[in-house]
């Protein structure tokens, strides 16, 4: 079977790694190994326990990429890949300088909404400046690259204007998950848990997310505030870890939120806490494509989305309530809607999930990742 090597840059829980773990653990035609540059291996055995070869170069973190290149090139070498695909920035970065001297296809993911002018617009004028020295070195040695595989269609444009990549050298392909994940626990098992959490006889709002300013997180603190001045009875729990949780503890400090809203940082238990949850809350200002969505789609939890396009390129306003991104009065509205609502929340969950099986089903996203690699070696 051909052999495609995977570089990214750690294997800590996040979504690009989940995924793409998940993905090659679903291949049939292709054989996969993985190297990850920096220290982080969380996801390394879920690799080895499907017997894939994982290769750990743990260099401290940096960019520091002729160390990088030096430590990597023996070991390519020997690996000898049919395929080369990098994922997250300075994995792309440096398999293009690796292209140089491995003579094999180059693959990179878009995972990212890296250079949008939200996010230009929420800088200071000494990090825009540094951003867009960024994305000018981003776009010149992306020429390296032989394809791309965006996750996205929202991704895929927005790449393909800020790096100058024609649309025709980007593939997109989906994230994925796997439906038997998200079969149910059972009633001990919720009981167990809540017990575990300490949650008594509340109504549970449920945030799946990495703890920085984009994800909107400050937004949903603000717009829970002041529903649960209504709704008394109301738990936010967020599961993610992150820069930005200092900002989000001393916000829940402030405003005296410790017992209706905890922050459980990183989980390996999301299927379960999306069972034992009422509501799942997405307020993110930008994504690439978002798997947490994804994975209470499939659990078929009921969900309140920001308007953003990669959240809409998931699921539609039959399937979810969708608000206005950054706008707490209207996410404050639509929760309470949602509270008072619940049968109608229930109908949009189930056609949010039986759509979630059709297009993200783990299967099919791997199935189409092999199609894309075969027909580059070919």
């Amino acid at each position: 079977m051909k052999k495609v090597l995977f570089l990214i840059d750690t294997l800590e829980v996040g979504g690009a790694e989940t995924s793409l773990v998940n993905i090659a653990i679903n291949f049939n035609h292709i054989t996969p190994v993985f190297i990850h540059i920096y220290k982080g291996s969380n996801l390394k055995n879920s690799l080895i326990n499907n017997g894939i070869e994982v290769y750990s170069l743990d260099i401290s973190r940096g960019y520091r990429f002729d160390e990088v290149l030096k430590s990597l090139l023996p070991l390519v070498k020997v690996i000898k890949p049919d395929i080369i695909h990098t994922t997250l920035f300075k994995s792309d970065i440096i398999g293009r300088k690796l292209k140089k001297h491995i003579n094999v296809p180059l693959v990179n993911s878009l995972v990212n909404n890296s250079y949008i002018k939200e996010r230009y617009s929420n800088l200071n004028y000494f990090n825009k400046l540094k951003l867009y020295l960024i994305q000018l070195y981003d776009s010149y040695t992306c020429r390296n690259v032989d394809l791309f595989i965006s996750n996205s269609k929202a991704i895929q444009n927005t790449n393909s204007s800020a790096l100058k990549i024609p649309l025709n050298k980007i593939q997109v392909v989906h994230r994925g998950r796997d439906i038997n994940d998200f079969k149910g626990i059972g009633i001990d098992r919720v009981q167990k848990l809540k017990d575990e959490i300490g949650i008594a006889n509340q109504t549970i709002l449920l945030n799946v997310s990495r703890l920085l300013a984009r994800k909107g997180q400050l937004d949903l603190l603000k717009a829970f505030k002041t529903v649960s001045e209504t709704y008394p009875d109301l738990l936010l729990l967020i599961a993610g870890e992150g820069q930005f949780r200092d900002v989000l503890q001393e916000f829940i400090s402030k405003n005296i939120l410790e017992k209706k809203i905890i922050l459980l940082g990183n989980r390996a238990d999301i299927p379960d806490l999306l069972e034992l949850s009422d509501l799942f809350v997405f307020p993110s200002w930008y994504e690439g494509l978002p798997g947490a969505l994804i994975e209470a789609m499939m659990a078929k939890t009921p969900i309140l989305a920001s308007n953003i396009p990669e959240n809409l390129e998931c699921l539609s306003k039959e399937e979810a309530v969708i608000f206005k991104t950054g706008v707490v009065e209207d996410l404050e509205e639509k929760i309470i809607w949602a509270l008072q609502n619940p049968n109608e929340m229930m109908e949009k969950a189930q056609k949010a999930r039986k759509s979630a099986i059709e297009k993200f089903e783990i299967s099919k996203i791997s199935e189409q990742y092999e199609k894309v690699y075969l027909e580059l070696i070919n």
